[in-house]
Parts: C-alpha cells; sequence; structure tokens
C-alpha cells in the first residue's frame, strides 16, 4: 500500500538523520498520555529553559532576566511587530539551526499580517505534533488526506510534495456545485482517508453530497475542522452525509495544534484537549492580566516553549474561551470547554453579556431553508441575520426565527434578516459566523 510504503520510508529517513522528529513525537506523546502531575517538572523545566533562552539571547526581553512568567509582559500581534527586531534572535545563537531560518506568515485575516520566524527544531516540533494529533484520532501519516484552504503561488505544493507526503492540495475560494462535484471526485479518486478543511466547507460538501447522495467516500474516515467554529448542525450533516468523523482542532500559524476534541464525539458540549507539551496556556481576564477563573470568558494567551528564532511569550492571539476543570479523560489537565473565537469579533446580548455563537447556530440549524448566515451586531440592541436560501427556499420559512433568537438575544432586540446571494470570504477563505460592528 502507497501509504504504508510512504511512512516507512519517512522514518527511516528520519532514523538516519537522528531521528529529529521522532524524538520530539515521543516526547509529545508522554507527556499527553501521562497525568499532569507526573509530567509538571519536565513542563516547568521547559518554561524555565524558554524563558531564560530569550532573556539571553534577545534585547527586548533582557531586562527580564532571572522573573518568572508573571513578570513578563503580555503582548498582542501588534506589540510583536513593533518589537520583532528586538525579540528576534540572531542566527548564529540558535541552537542546531540548519540554514535560515523559516518565516511562517498568518493570513491577517484580524486585519494585522504577521511574519514569525521558525528555527529548524520548531519546524521538527510542528511536524511531529501533525503525525501525534492524527494519529490520536485515527488518521495515521501518509494516508491520503485532501486539504482545502487557499493555495496561493506562496504556499502552493509542487507535484513532488503532493506525491512524497500524499497530501492532495484542493483550493477553497471557489465551492460552486461545479468545484463541489470536483472535490468528490477527487476525495473518491485518491481514496482519501482525511479531509482537513474551514468548518463552512465542510458544510457546504455535506450539503452537497445530501442533495446527491450518488457520492459515497468508502475510504474517508476523518474530517479535521480548522480556523472555524464547528456547529452542532456541520457536525451531525458530516457524520451523516460523509460518514465519517470529525472534530474540530483549534490552531494557529504563529504556533501551531493548540487543542484538539478527542473521538467519540458528541453534537454538542465537546471539550478540547490542551497541548500542553509544546505550550503553556494562560487564560487571563478580559480587562486584566488577571489569572480567569474556570467557566469564565477569558483571553488565551500562549507561551511556546520550542521556538528559538523568535521567542513567542505571553502571547494574546486573539481569541477567547473558558477554560474548564480536569474531566475523566484529561488525565488532570484543565481543559478547554469552550472557545469563541476573537475577541474583536464577539458579539453580545442587548443586557451587554458576551455570548457563544454556537448558541446562534443551535437556534439556525432547525431552519432547513439557510444554506449559509452571518450574524452582525451592528448596535447596542441592533442584529442583522444575513442568510443564503437553499434553492427555491422562501424567506417565509423561516417563520419563528426571530422570536427564537430573541430568546437568546433579549426580547427587546431589533434584528433584521437579510437574504442574500454571498456571504464574502476574508483572504484566508475563512468565512466569519459572526461579525460586531458596533465597539463594545
Amino acid at each position: 500500500m502507497k501509504s504504508t510504503f510512504l511512512r516507512y520510508c519517512f522514518w527511516i529517513n528520519d532514523c538516519l538523520k537522528g531521528s529529529p522528529i521522532r524524538r520530539p513525537y515521543a516526547e509529545i506523546k508522554w507527556i499527553c498520555e501521562h497525568d499532569e502531575e507526573t509530567t509538571r517538572k519536565v513542563r516547568s523545566r521547559k518554561l524555565d529553559e524558554i524563558l531564560e533562552y530569550a532573556c539571553s539571547n534577545t534585547s527586548f526581553y533582557a531586562r527580564y532576566i532571572g522573573k518568572g512568567i508573571n513578570h513578563f509582559p503580555v503582548m498582542d500581534k501588534g506589540a510583536l511587530i513593533e518589537n520583532a527586531e528586538a525579540i528576534s534572535v540572531p542566527l548564529s545563537k540558535i541552537p542546531n539551526q540548519k540554514g535560515e531560518v523559516y518565516i511562517q506568515k498568518t493570513s491577517g485575516s484580524t486585519g494585522i499580517p504577521l511574519a514569525i520566524p521558525q528555527d529548524t527544531q520548531k519546524r521538527q516540533r510542528r511536524i511531529a505534533d501533525l503525525k501525534y494529533f492524527g494519529q490520536l484520532v485515527g488518521y495515521k501519516t501518509h494516508e491520503p488526506l485532501i486539504h482545502l484552504r487557499i493555495w496561493n503561488k506562496w504556499q502552493k505544493k509542487t507535484q513532488k510534495q503532493i506525491s512524497r507526503e500524499n497530501i492532495f492540495p484542493f483550493d477553497c475560494s471557489d465551492l460552486s456545485d461545479e468545484r463541489l462535484h470536483e472535490l468528490c471526485d477527487l476525495i473518491i479518486r485518491t481514496k482519501a482517508v482525511a479531509i482537513r478543511a474551514y468548518a463552512s466547507c465542510l458544510d457546504l460538501l455535506a450539503k452537497f453530497v445530501k442533495r446527491n447522495p450518488h457520492y459515497v467516500f468508502q475510504n474517508l474516515k476523518i474530517a479535521f475542522s480548522t480556523s472555524e467554529m464547528l456547529h452542532d448542525d456541520t457536525r451531525a450533516n458530516v457524520k451523516r452525509y460523509l460518514k465519517c468523523e470529525i472534530i474540530s482542532q483549534y490552531a494557529d500559524e504563529e504556533c501551531g495544534i493548540i487543542a484538539q476534541e478527542r473521538i467519540p464525539t458528541k453534537e454538542d458540549n465537546n471539550v478540547m484537549y490542551l497541548n500542553y507539551a509544546d505550550y503553556y496556556i494562560e487564560f487571563l481576564k478580559l480587562e486584566s492580566d488577571e489569572p480567569a477563573g474556570f467557566g469564565d470568558l477569558a483571553r488565551i494567551v500562549i507561551t511556546d516553549l520550542h521556538n528559538h528564532a523568535f521567542p513567542i511569550i505571553r502571547y494574546d492571539c486573539g481569541d477567547t474561551g473558558e477554560l474548564m476543570p480536569p474531566d475523566e479523560y484529561s488525565r488532570g489537565y484543565p481543559v478547554l470547554g469552550k472557545l469563541y473565537g476573537r475577541k474583536m469579533d464577539m458579539v453580545y446580548t442587548t443586557s451587554g453579556v458576551p455570548f457563544s455563537p454556537m448558541l446562534l447556530g443551535r437556534t439556525v440549524k432547525n431552519f432547513n431553508v439557510i444554506k449559509q448566515w452571518q450574524f452582525i451586531q451592528k448596535g447596542e440592541r441592533n442584529y442583522v441575520l444575513k442568510t443564503i436560501l437553499e434553492e427555491g427556499g422562501n424567506v417565509e420559512e423561516l417563520g419563528s426565527l426571530l422570536d427564537e433568537l430573541k430568546h437568546t438575544i433579549g426580547i427587546d432586540a431589533t434584528i433584521s434578516i437579510e437574504v442574500v446571494n454571498n456571504i464574502p470570504l476574508l483572504k484566508s477563505g475563512k468565512r466569519k459566523v459572526v461579525v460586531n460592528e458596533w465597539c463594545k
């Protein structure tokens, strides 16, 4: 089998090079599969080492030498860009670096593009992460995978890469029915075991297969939902029509995989298991740098334990979520109970309480006439729900939708429904489910 042969060749080659992927893979596996108390000393040592390294090798962090993590400043994208030169480590000081550093660019979907230097060992760690977290949900490395994203000239895969990795790129900038036919044919032709895509793309694919039931994906086992919130109806549709499991993976381009669901998943209330092997993760209050409590809506702040080219320490990545106590499967580690997404895109009830877009999804999913939607907060009590209707659908079929939404948002809310032909994508290919045009 091709995937087995490619996997065998990869690990043999890795062994001949001194196991630069196998060694971090083994450490990630050990930390994730042992209890929090057992791994605490190793994780604490890794945090101390990256803090000491940053203080010793960058002009920006030199002033914090000997101090604990709580004394380091919380940095957002703007602060990283403004101080990039002072945070970057000279090439000659990066341990075990081979050649030039890799520049990881973000999409700039928040309005601020960011370029992060990553050293050789950080890149190897990211590869090990992909292999471990894929294996965790039943996807073996080098099995055929379809990757949906915006594939531009900077990220385009060569035919040699496609053959070596068994990863097939598919551009999601246009997901018309014609293109979805092409996607379905590609899944069947490649015997794809997995598909990685934005949640909205998976939703469109599942609904397309619902309308075209002759498409059957016999080899498809798992769908990785990335970058966008995975709603209950999308999860249910993927399981029903694509006949595979689906998990939500929380990652960013600056760092890598931060958290991931595990199989089996439910249609609601799925927690995500944080990647404590690679990151020190803090949940801080929205208006201060004090720790938030369990269940509080909080800013997610990340310290990357392995980037020696550009130490990322206490990075406020812009996302918000709720940290919850350990569950029966987390081995004593706290879990990510809810992921709300970008703070700048949070929406609020008429009484000023932020609420999860998941609550909107659980209402909208009951109206089958809606193909896609986007919720916009225009003012303190003014909202717009943009909808794309299924072919032949009529706005009158929405019936009690406004009353249902007001039950969540507030009975004094002013909500209008707009039927549109298109909801624009961001440059990254993502589609915002909620937008706040009113500054809270």
